[in-house]
């Protein structure tokens, strides 16, 4: 493990007297956490749809509309506007369906207006899938501006489910937020705070550095990393998915001062209450010079 320790040190090194100095970063324009911040403020919104559908509140829902919205409800065709879409919602949700339930729920950052939003669904009527949601800002209000969701079975006879209909948005926002904070370290120069946002035994894939199974040496890599002066860490297009309750999964493209890649997998888990990466496999793929 020390040799281990040591080429990691010696690679480091050799990064830094190449590329320290470098003034262009990708995506630099961008603040190293907004994007999740956007990811938050759409999954407010998506919450606030459900429970007004849950409520019975066809009017909110069809305003979580842009007046131009394209609703694609297979198979019941595409309807175009505001109008053609409350002539939808609001007959439906009358005739008794509710019990929403959003899971599976993935949201993808396109920028700080877009983002997109997947999900399976279920109700008392039926269930199926959620193939898209476009959502975007507009007046400082998140909108859907197109939605292709499809029903996969129409029950027979009303059912109930008692599962928590946010619970994958939940599980989202926990995630984005200990994300935000592992962010917030590294950035700060506090390699101790990166390295407790992995699991004891967590595997760390640092192509092409090195592959850790540790989180003492995970914790060492990146305090190498951070004294050797990497900072401004930002997180490009990211793209959240709640797996389970207790299963999140992240991946982005990635830049700081010393380079570029690519997030292929975070996979964060629930441990003691606590939300841990227990799996990171990452990739430089440009070395600022």
């Amino acid at each position: 493990m020390r040799n281990l320790r040591a080429r990691i040190l010696t690679v480091l090194l050799g990064i830094s007297a190449l590329t320290f100095g470098q003034n262009t970063q990708a995506f630099s324009t961008y603040k190293p956490t907004a994007q999740h911040k956007v990811a938050l403020e759409v999954l407010k919104a998506s919450k606030e749809w459900i429970a007004n559908f849950n409520k019975g509140n066809a009017k909110a829902c069809v305003n979580g509309y842009t007046q131009n919205a394209v609703m694609n409800a297979q198979p019941f065709g595409v309807k175009k506007g505001k109008k053609e879409i409350s002539e939808f919602w609001t007959p439906f949700i009358q005739s008794g369906a509710s019990n929403l339930i959003y899971t599976n729920v993935q949201i993808e950052v396109a920028n700080k207006t877009t983002a997109f939003l997947s999900a399976n669904w279920s109700m008392n009527v039926g269930r199926g899938i959620i193939y898209q949601e476009k959502w975007v800002k507009k007046e400082g209000k998140w909108l859907l501006s197109y939605d292709n969701f499809e029903v996969l079975e129409k029950f027979k006879t009303p059912q109930e489910n008692k599962t928590n209909p946010i619970a994958g948005h939940l599980a989202l926002e926990e995630v984005i937020k200990a994300s935000i904070q592992w962010i917030q370290g590294f950035n700060a120069g506090k390699g101790a705070v990166c390295g407790n946002g992995y699991s004891e035994k967590a595997t760390m894939n640092a192509v092409p550095f090195a592959l850790l199974n540790a989180k003492k040496d995970i914790q060492g890599f990146w305090t190498q990393l951070i004294a050797k002066g990497a900072k401004n860490l930002i997180y490009n297009n990211p793209i959240f998915t709640a797996k389970t309750a207790n299963s999140v999964t992240l991946s982005a493209q990635w830049s700081m001062n010393i380079g570029e890649g690519k997030i292929y997998l975070e996979k964060w888990e629930k441990v003691n209450g606590e939300w841990l990466l227990t799996y990171d496999e990452f990739q430089v793929l440009k070395q600022y010079k």
